[in-house]
């Protein structure tokens, strides 16, 4: 790697909050911090899309916020994020556009037109429970005979 390159790896990770760590081994790092070095090594290479399969799990509470935060900072810099995730409550109560998947397309747009009943029903194919409390959605799937990665987000 050339003096840009190293330039260019520094900067990225500043941006994602590790530049402190830079001389660390990747097996010294938590969870949260290799994640967000994986996301700086991505926009190492001046990306505008980053896909990211399941950033949050096995990721404490605190590595979730921090992947968070970055995830708000690259919206501001006009950098997309695709991101595959299993958690719905997180993914209606964070993210401005869904895509729900089982095999195909079953629906696609704001929160409150993908996680309806009738959409649910469809990429779950069992009983769907949807309860709306005090600004809050609660969502119950008797998803019986689907394999846990036959539907996704």
């Amino acid at each position: 790697p050339g003096r840009h390159d190293w330039e260019a790896v520094d900067a990225t990770l500043a941006r994602v909050g590790m530049r402190a760590y830079r001389d660390r081994q990747i097996g010294q790092l938590s969870g949260g911090q290799k994640r967000r070095v994986f996301i700086a090594r991505a926009l190492a290479q001046a990306t505008d899309v980053l896909l990211l399969d399941e950033p949050f799990s096995g990721v404490d509470a605190s590595a979730e916020g921090e992947i968070m935060d970055l995830l708000d900072l690259l919206r501001e810099e006009q950098v997309s994020v695709i991101l595959a995730t299993h958690d719905m409550h997180m993914a209606g109560r964070v993210f401005d556009r869904l895509l729900l998947l089982n095999r195909t397309v079953v629906a696609y747009g704001p929160p409150s037109e993908v996680f309806t009943p009738e959409t649910l029903g469809k990429a779950y194919g069992g009983r769907i429970g949807v309860f709306q409390t005090g600004g809050q959605t609660i969502i119950i799937a008797d998803d019986h005979g689907c394999s846990e990665h036959d539907h996704d987000l």
